[in-house]
């Protein structure tokens, strides 16, 4: 094979050669490469027409491709201008490399891959380019490829919320609880956002839809009853333990502030321990508690009503839990702590979901390895302002985007 050949065949742009003699390094270290064009027949860079007679000849033109041997690499290329009769004389189309493009297509998969493993500072030093490059870069094949996403029918559909910013600034995740996957997000809590998620989401998917599990969120509700109306609500069971250890902690915040000042001291920094489950706890906390408990009535009650309500969550039946609950709201009513009887009103307010747990057993569970996830991107993503871009990264982080090698484009 000649050493022309072999270049070609590096190359691997069909249709296309390196010169003879075409390869050169440029002051700055980088490696550009002549090529040409060994196929005839032009299509017109706007509508795709084919087979077009040539205007013109452009000058060369540097087109960036893949890195070779640790080199910069450039293609060096002169386009043709065609004579379209429908668009009149524009630059012709090849599939490699997109209009007025400074670089190929297979290089801007290159770099969009790199930031799937890497930040877009990181990737724009290694590859010598502005972040600005980088993210519009990634941006547009993240854009791409969530154009692509496969509709799937989901039976069990997770809603959650995930904080975007300090200052309570909340988006709203959909997940796909069989797949553990993200399937949407929408930028707030609210009623709005939330339908024209199952807007988009569609009218046959929706009613495919056999049960949503979800926060006690009133718009949520009221979102999925409009546009789920087969699905049964399941109320997360995660938020109902959160609810609970609210309730805790408000009376011991409570206690805290009209004890003793000696009985204060030994309340004040014993939140976790009243949230623990007794059997997480080590033998000295568990003495802190009993000692607590012991000069604290109110908080013995309400440690006493946290502990039993685990066996909530371990019934068999949904009638087991129907009378499970029914006696310990009971025993909230009697305890007289107020955030425990408001508690209790809540819980009879929301109980249909609560109880449609024991009929599906779902949960948002994976919601927090995700949640994890977004916090890392958080950390490392550039242009965190722009919304978008960010939940086209979370995406893609929890496997709920087509790869490269599933795109319909070009090769390259």
């Amino acid at each position: 094979m000649s050493q022309k050949s072999l270049f070609t065949d590096l190359l691997g742009i069909q249709g296309w050669g390196v010169v003879a003699g075409g390869i050169r390094i440029e002051e700055d270290g980088s490696v550009t490469v002549r090529i040409d064009r060994r196929s005839v027949g032009y299509s017109c860079g706007q509508c795709g027409e084919g087979l077009l007679f040539t205007y013109d000849t452009q000058p060369p033109r540097r087109i960036r491709d893949f890195p070779i041997w640790g080199r910069q690499c450039y293609l060096e290329v002169e386009f043709v201008r065609v004579d379209c009769p429908r668009c009149g004389v524009v630059i012709e189309g090849l599939d490699w490399v997109e209009r007025y493009a400074r670089q190929t297509v297979r290089y801007e998969k290159y770099v969009a891959g790199l930031c799937d493993l890497l930040p877009v500072s990181d990737v724009a030093a290694l590859e010598g380019l502005s972040k600005d490059a980088v993210y519009r870069m990634d941006k547009k094949w993240l854009q791409r490829r969530d154009a692509k996403r496969e509709e799937r029918t989901v039976r069990y559909l997770g809603i959650d919320e995930i904080s975007l910013r300090k200052g309570h600034r909340y988006a709203t995740v959909f997940y796909d609880l069989e797949r553990k996957e993200v399937i949407g997000l929408v930028k707030t809590r609210k009623e709005r956002a939330v339908g024209g998620f199952f807007r988009c989401f569609g009218r046959k998917r929706c009613k495919a839809v056999e049960a949503v599990c979800m926060d006690l969120w009133q718009p949520f509700l009221n979102s999925v009853r409009r546009h789920c109306k087969n699905a049964v609500v399941v109320f997360d069971k995660f938020h109902v333990y959160k609810y609970l250890s609210d309730a805790i902690e408000a009376v011991r915040r409570h206690e805290q502030s009209i004890c003793s000042d000696e009985e204060g001291k030994l309340i004040k920094g014993t939140r976790w321990l009243w949230l623990r489950a007794s059997r997480n706890l080590k033998r000295k906390h568990k003495q802190t508690l009993e000692q607590i408990m012991a000069i604290n009535r109110q908080l013995q009650k309400a440690y006493l009503l946290k502990e039993d309500f685990e066996a909530f969550y371990a019934c068999s039946t949904r009638e087991e839990a129907e009378a499970f609950l029914k006696g310990w709201i009971k025993r909230c009513k009697q305890s007289r702590l107020e955030p425990f009887i408001k508690l209790a009103k809540r819980l009879v307010r929301w109980s249909h979901g609560i109880f449609s747990y024991f009929e599906y057993r779902i949960t948002n569970g994976v919601a927090e390895g995700i949640n994890n996830k977004i916090k890392v991107l958080k950390r490392r993503s550039y242009g965190f302002h722009d919304e978008h871009y960010f939940f086209l990264k979370i995406l893609n982080a929890t496997g709920a985007l087509p790869s490269f090698e599933q795109l319909s484009d070009p090769q390259f």
